[in-house]
């Protein structure tokens, strides 16, 4: 992300208010995908669907408030949850947006964005593009999470930085 983008700051000026919010700091605790916590994982996730929103012409500030949020359920999801009825892909878009709104103040479509983000597993499905769109995006914000830490853990392997040294000798040397 670029922070001093023009994007950027127009993202975050609709954003710096939640960001503040202790609940909001609160995500930097709990891991997300791998290594990255909730608050990175909803921040990139909010920021690339604001700019997708804007290409389209579509709602940016809810979007950008809603995505921001999406995730706000603080606790461990890897593990169990004393009365938590369910298992956490279907439950804590329910638990976000509970949380969420008893902070801050959401239109319909902003519910429908943060309650639907992980449709089609919440078997309703979204009522607007912006749902969608963060659906798709959250989707990928996941898988480049989890790569960039499984492409981490391989290169830090002894064996791939000997192959990397060796395999280019080799290969000049080859006939």
């Amino acid at each position: 992300m670029n922070y001093n983008s023009e994007n950027y700051k127009e993202f975050y000026s609709i954003i710096s208010d939640m960001d503040k919010h202790p609940a909001v700091q609160e995500m930097k605790k709990y891991r997300q995908h791998c290594d990255s916590s909730c608050y990175e994982h909803c921040l990139s996730v909010a920021y690339y669907s604001f700019c997708i929103c804007k290409k389209l012409h579509l709602d940016t500030k809810s979007m950008a408030r809603a995505a921001f949020v999406h995730d706000l359920f603080l606790y461990d999801w890897r593990v169990r949850q004393p009365g938590r009825k369910g298992l956490h892909a279907f439950t804590h878009p329910k638990t976000s947006y509970e949380k969420a709104s008893n902070l801050f103040d959401f239109n319909k479509k902003e519910k429908d964005i943060i309650l639907k983000h992980m449709w089609p597993v919440t078997i309703i499905p979204p009522k607007y593009a912006e749902s969608y769109i963060l659906t798709l995006v959250d989707k990928y914000c996941a898988l480049e999470e989890t790569n960039k830490y499984i492409f981490k853990k391989i290169y830090d392997k002894k064996i791939y930085k000997f192959a990397t040294f060796i395999l280019p000798i080799l290969l000049i040397h080859l006939p």
